[in-house]
């Protein structure tokens, strides 16, 4: 019976081992630490967990993460200065419960590498048998990690969101950007055509001044040579008196 129940235990324990070497085509790469896999079994004794976020700036990921812990883990971020540590108590995480959570966020590069610790460590243990050893499982553990890798994969998730938001962002404002320079250059041509709407009308205007300018340079030519003629005539007559 004492097999059975150590065969049982050992059963429900691999049922709540994280899965490792998954494709991360999709999804971000974790990098868990403290996580010991024997050949028969995986045994979680890591406190804490930790995600790389690629392509993205430290105060994004601090921004993303205050608002999922309040949204999403109904946690308030806050800032412990007697142990100079960030704080997200009595996160609520999904298939485990509450938990005080610790976080810490570092650039390294163009990545960030964000990570969450837990704040109390659990007792519960089963002894499984082997070969060669004896090793303590801390089958609580074991869901709590799942959980938290959980919690991580939404939260990547969220941080590729917001970041997807603000390019929508960047994008519609450079699109504003385009459309009122088209706005600009449509009102120039506009403009421009006027111009030159407003030149030709002002070139006929002045073919039609040169044209009457040159009848009255005819008409005023005439009138000097009338003129002439009575200026020639008036002098005649002065002449003879």
């Amino acid at each position: 019976m004492k097999k059975i129940a150590l065969f049982c235990a050992i059963c429900s324990i691999v049922s709540f081992i994280p899965l490792v070497g998954q494709d991360t085509t999709t999804r971000p790469d974790f990098n868990v630490k403290g996580v010991d896999i024997p050949d028969e079994y995986a045994i979680a004794q890591t406190n804490s967990m930790r995600i790389v976020l690629p392509n993205v700036d430290d105060r994004l990921v601090k921004r993303v993460w205050s608002s999922f812990a309040r949204t999403q883990l109904r946690s308030k971020v806050r800032y412990d200065r007697k142990t100079k540590q960030n704080l997200a108590e009595q996160a609520n995480i999904k298939s485990y419960g509450p938990a005080d959570l610790g976080f810490d966020t570092r650039q390294v590069g163009k990545d960030v590498s964000f990570e969450i610790s837990f704040r109390e460590s659990s007792s519960v243990e089963v002894e499984v048998g082997g070969t060669f050893a004896q090793r303590s499982v801390n089958v609580t553990n074991l869901q709590r990690n799942r959980a938290a890798k959980g919690v991580l994969e939404d939260f990547a998730r969220e941080v590729r969101r917001e970041q997807t938001r603000l390019e929508l962002v960047q994008e519609e404002k450079n699109m504003r950007k385009l459309e009122s320079q088209l706005r600009t250059l449509k009102s120039a041509n506009t403009r421009y055509h006027q111009e030159i709407k407003s030149a030709e009308e002002r070139i006929i205007k002045a073919k039609s001044n040169i044209n009457q300018n040159e009848k009255d340079q005819l008409d005023t030519q005439k009138r000097i040579q009338d003129q002439q003629k009575m200026l020639e005539l008036v002098k005649r007559k002065m002449s003879s008196i």
